[in-house]
């Protein structure tokens, strides 16, 4: 069984100083000299593989983790992180541009990479990335290479060797479902699983292990894909009233006389 991991690192923009913000001609805020750090989903979605890879060598099922990234070079303290932690191959494909806002273009290069390079039994995402947040790459990816995409997904366990235990969100609740192999999983908001450290002897023995690195002239892009034409400041402001007085009691009158008691009865006072 083979399991691809894609995952996308982002610039971890918290270390942004106000006057950082500040977006250039390419319609982007210069990020180059901030950590990239892995999405709430992604770092799921890692370790989930990890727990499955775990959960597969108990059963006796033969399994190969992989990891791929769609990135510049700043994913690669990432990638080496992975190979420590005993990931098969993890591969970089360097973008000519900057596809942030282009989740056609991604899909489609990672549904070649599978067809074209290293043929896999699963197709592991985050639900969405950090910056962008489109959370249509998943389903994308499913649709060109024909696989059935499960969503929402919050638990994988190893079934045998042709199907996985999938749990996942759905309207009402979980639905704890067999799903045969291949297929594409959307990792969504999944309780306790954030990436594992792997171990000094483990970033020594195998954390230095070449990574793959390639380029676009290896794929091919869709002639129809999403273009980004401009950036605005959203203002999400909230109209507020303060509350005067000496003293908390005398506060919290105030709130329960004149704002809160017109809402009981009923007769709330339009402002």
């Amino acid at each position: 069984m083979k399991i691809l991991v894609c995952f996308k690192a982002a610039p971890n923009v918290e270390m942004l100083l106000e006057e950082d913000w500040v977006i250039n001609n390419e319609l982007q805020v210069d990020t180059s000299f901030v950590r990239n750090d892995l999405g709430s989903y992604e770092e799921s979605a890692l370790e989930m593989a990890l727990k499955l890879s775990d959960a597969s060598d108990d059963l006796g099922i033969p399994l190969e983790l992989n990891a791929l990234t769609v990135d510049g070079s700043g994913a690669t303290p990432i990638l080496k992180t992975l190979s420590a932690l005993r990931f098969a191959t993890v591969v970089r494909i360097q973008p000519r541009n900057n596809l942030l806002f282009q989740p056609t273009a991604v899909a489609s290069i990672i549904s070649q990479y599978i067809r074209q390079h290293a043929l896999q039994d699963v197709v592991l995402l985050g639900r969405q990335s950090d910056i962008g947040e489109n959370a249509k790459t998943p389903l994308l990816a499913a649709e060109m290479l024909g696989w059935p995409c499960i969503t929402r997904a919050t638990r994988i366990e190893p079934a045998d060797k042709k199907h996985l235990i999938v749990t996942h969100q759905v309207d009402d609740g979980y639905a704890r479902e067999k799903v045969r192999m291949p297929c594409v999983i959307s990792v969504g908001d999944a309780p306790c699983t954030y990436l594992r450290k792997p171990t000094l002897r483990d970033r020594l023995d195998y954390g230095k292990k070449d990574i793959e690195v390639l380029t676009m002239e290896d794929f091919q892009l869709p002639a129809e894909t999403e273009m980004l034409t401009g950036l605005e400041i959203l203002h999400h402001e909230r109209a507020g009233v303060v509350i005067e007085g000496k003293s908390p009691a005398e506060k919290a009158k105030v709130l329960y006389e004149e704002h809160l008691k017109p809402v009981l009865s009923g007769k709330e006072v339009k402002r």
